[in-house]
């Protein structure tokens, strides 16, 4: 008994830290590469055991068969990094807004590597991306991710083949509405540069020896900062609520 007792434990253990472990690789803040691995690892491990208890009695008994087991290790495994990337998707809009924002402010050029796209990106869109990511925490709206986490065993049963159709469908629609949202969120600064570059182009028409574009430079820029600091709030806001919004849609109804 107690040896049926020890590997039912196990099973549920490793079972459920597939599917959250692999959210975990896969989900913003937790799973860039700067983190370190071990604390990845501390945090997908701690969860899981924590949610044993109560997870446990919801999963399908230990199957008999091998080829039973490999499935559902490796359909938990992609549902928990499909979860991951949907979230991830979710805070993709502070990234678009970041580069338009840094376009239109003439920031196109300062960049720097960023943990978050595993590569260059322009220094504005680093920054918002990291406000994004701590907005989440200080409204605990990652409560909803851990939520969504737990939510995932009444959508996405275990023993059950992946829908793909229906998670490319939301990966599409995600993506969609986070271009759309990083266009809102970038709207105050498309009309300054379409202003500023179009009285630019009246002033060099007015003194064409003047090398009105090089000069102007640093006004640019700083006309811009005093335009993302009246936004940012409301940038904020929006992002928020658009990442509450989304995050519901993986909730179970109750």
């Amino acid at each position: 008994m107690l040896q049926e007792i020890v590997a039912g434990n196990i099973y549920v253990f490793v079972l459920i830290f597939c599917r959250l472990g692999a959210a975990m690789m896969a989900l913003p803040a937790v799973g860039e590469s700067s983190v370190p691995s071990r604390f990845r690892l501390t945090i997908a491990l701690l969860t899981s055991a924590l949610v044993v208890p109560i997870l446990g009695p919801t999963l399908p008994p230990i199957p008999a068969q091998p080829f039973h087991m490999a499935f559902l290790v490796i359909s938990e495994l992609g549902f928990g990094l499909a979860l991951g990337m949907m979230v991830r998707l979710i805070m993709s809009a502070m990234h678009v807004a970041g580069t338009i924002i840094a376009l239109q402010a003439g920031l196109a050029a300062a960049m720097f590597f960023d943990p978050n796209q595993g590569g260059q990106s322009v220094l504005v869109s680093s920054a918002l991306t990291f406000l994004g990511i701590g907005l989440v925490f200080a409204t605990d709206l990652h409560l909803l991710g851990l939520q969504a986490a737990y939510d995932s065993y009444v959508l996405f049963p275990p023993m059950q083949a992946p829908s793909f159709g229906d998670f490319a469908d939301s990966a599409v629609r995600l993506v969609a509405d986070g271009f759309a949202l990083g266009m809102k969120l970038a709207a105050p600064f498309i009309v300054y540069g379409i202003v500023f570059n179009v009285a630019l182009g009246l002033l060099n028409r007015l003194m064409p020896s003047l090398q009105i574009f090089f000069i102007m430079q640093a006004p640019q820029i700083a006309m811009a900062f005093v335009v993302l600091g009246l936004s940012l709030g409301a940038i904020g806001l929006s992002f928020t609520t658009h990442v509450e919004g989304h995050m519901a849609q993986f909730l179970a109804p109750r």
